[in-house]
């Protein structure tokens, strides 16, 4: 993972935790890339092992509205683009199940409802292992 990848995996941590105390009108939906990047991952100078496991969502979104987290996002959310291959890539913990299309709401800032979980549809999953070894 690069740099940006992991300010973004840390933002939707930051925007997890605090979900339940968010007041502002701040945008939950993520820009659309279309120039890929090498994904780079830095290892941090730490005292200890530290092992990132992150996994890369394909996904379409299908014909239809996805509602937002935000009220005030439902245009961003609803002008990406539909029935193209998509991936996002979060870090996951290994020893937990993983509910994808959850989390991969959450990441489009879109509402973890039956509706929206009907629109996506999971074309693949991939993940990746980085291990940085302690420092000296």
């Amino acid at each position: 993972m690069n740099t940006k990848t992991l300010k973004t995996l840390a933002s939707v941590v930051f925007i997890a935790a605090g979900m339940g105390v968010a007041t502002s009108a701040q945008s939950a939906v993520p820009k659309v890339e279309a120039v890929g990047r090498p994904a780079i991952t830095s290892c941090p100078t730490s005292t200890t092992t530290n092992v990132y496991h992150s996994d890369k969502i394909v996904f379409m979104i299908g014909e239809g509205s996805l509602q937002p987290l935000i009220a005030a996002d439902f245009a961003a959310l609803n002008s990406m683009p539909r029935l193209t291959e998509l991936d996002i890539k979060i870090r996951d913990n290994p020893s937990a199940v993983a509910d994808l299309k959850a989390k991969l709401l959450f990441f489009l800032g879109a509402a973890n409802t039956a509706a929206n979980r009907a629109l996506i549809k999971i074309t693949d999953v991939e993940y990746a292992t980085a291990v940085c070894p302690k420092a000296p």
